[in-house]
């Protein structure tokens, strides 16, 4: 059993109280136990106060600890609170950032599906196209030999009145000459009646194929595709010349009666029959280049439009601004060549966008199948005229053939 220091001195004391040998030096224990218990009690309290010194270090670092802890803590919630209110801001301007996108969207798809753009009072003018060639094909009564309007009282005698013979038609179209006299003629003949002197307004006017196509004119002259009256006289002439000068005149009333003059008749309409195939495509083409009445309220429509009018402003005919009246050529031709010879078109076409855009395709598309219309029209016209010609060639090669067939049947009836 082991037994502590304190308490072994104790139990030597205690045998030295029960010996009487041993009390002379009870003083001395007593004392060297006191001396010991103060020793220990001291040695006990140091100890206590470096024990009671840890403490209060380890409080004063729990404290500190504790302080640290709950100030990271704090940053922490802190810093926790600022992401969780960043990223709440994030978010609603996330949403309204997409609220205005698609607000824009939808503006912008009913902008581009609703906004009516300024160009469209041009389109106007193509919806009025089938009038424009409606009101052309009235015309060319205008243009036709015996009804044509001619403000040239010799032209206007020489087209509208019965023919007359051969020679005198011949005579008369060399008088009507001297008014459209050009350099080379003047060179040959010039000083005669037929040519006093070179025109200088419409030189050859009478017999140059350019009258019909581009108008009359002084030589470079561009080309007019709305034509003044002066221009359709000299057309007028030029058509005389080529296509309805006389074989034979006209029959009078006393000679239309005999025999003769009835199979006269007969030959000579035959003839118109086939004449008038030939001169189809020339009254056409002036029936086509006379002002027009139902182009004049689609120009005006048109021209509010910024890009057309302006296009107008270049293009246009001399006549086609005086009058404000364009012929069905020149009304085509305004129609094609402001979408596509026109630079303030192509910035019409930048400012198109989806349904607007699309429109403007369709548009295009329906001009180019009017346009080929009007081509299948000529192809067929040229057929009609191909088959008359080939007609007359037939006429020419089985005529002698056939009436020498007939010659022969008829001797051979005779003979019996």
């Amino acid at each position: 059993m082991n037994i502590k220091p304190l308490g072994s001195l104790l139990l030597i004391a205690g045998a030295g109280l029960a010996n009487p040998a041993y009390a002379v030096c009870d003083g001395c224990v007593v004392g060297a136990v006191q001396a010991a218990n103060m020793s220990i009690t001291m040695a006990v309290n140091t100890v206590n106060g470096s024990v009671t010194g840890v403490n209060a270090s380890v409080q004063a670092m729990n404290q500190s600890v504790s302080q640290l802890l709950y100030q990271v803590g704090t940053a922490i919630n802190e810093n926790g609170e600022r992401v969780a209110n960043t990223v709440e801001t994030a978010a609603k301007t996330g949403r309204e950032f997409d609220a205005s996108q698609e607000k824009y969207r939808r503006r912008e798809d009913a902008r581009q599906r609703y906004h009516v753009p300024q160009m469209i009072c041009s389109e106007a003018a193509s919806g009025g196209a089938g009038q424009v060639i409606q009101a052309a094909t009235a015309a060319k009564s205008s243009v036709k030999a015996g009804t044509a309007i001619i403000s040239n009282a010799r032209i206007r005698a020489a087209v509208n009145s019965p023919s007359q013979p051969a020679e005198i038609d011949a005579m008369r179209a060399a008088s009507i000459h001297a008014q459209y006299c050009d350099p080379k003629d003047f060179a040959a003949y010039g000083g005669s009646p037929s040519c006093p002197a070179p025109s200088a307004e419409m030189p050859g006017a009478d017999k140059r194929l350019d009258s019909v196509l581009h108008g009359a004119g002084p030589d470079g002259k561009v080309a007019d595709l709305t034509f003044s009256q002066a221009q359709t006289d000299a057309a007028q002439m030029y058509i005389q010349n080529s296509i309805r000068r006389s074989i034979g005149p006209d029959l009078k009333k006393g000679e239309a009666e005999t025999p003769a003059g009835v199979s006269y008749i007969g030959l000579l309409t035959q003839f118109l029959a086939a004449l008038s195939a030939a001169s189809e495509p020339q009254e056409q083409r002036l029936a086509n280049s006379q002002p027009n009445p139902a182009t004049a309220e689609l120009l005006a429509e048109a021209k509010q439009s910024t890009s057309a009018a302006s296009y107008f402003n270049r293009t246009a005919s001399e006549q086609a601004k005086a009058t404000g009246q364009m012929s069905a050529r020149e009304f085509e031709s305004f129609e094609v060549g402001r979408r596509y010879a026109n630079t303030e078109y192509q910035a019409d076409l930048q400012n198109m966008s989806g349904d607007n855009l699309m429109r403007e395709q369709i548009r295009v598309a329906s001009l180019q199948n009017w346009l080929l219309l009007g081509l299948k029209d000529e192809v067929e016209k040229s057929n009609i005229i191909s088959g008359v010609n080939l007609a007359s060639e037939l006429r020419q090669e089985y005529q002698p053939l056939l009436m020498s067939k007939y010659r022969s049947i008829d001797g051979a009836m005779g003979g019996n």
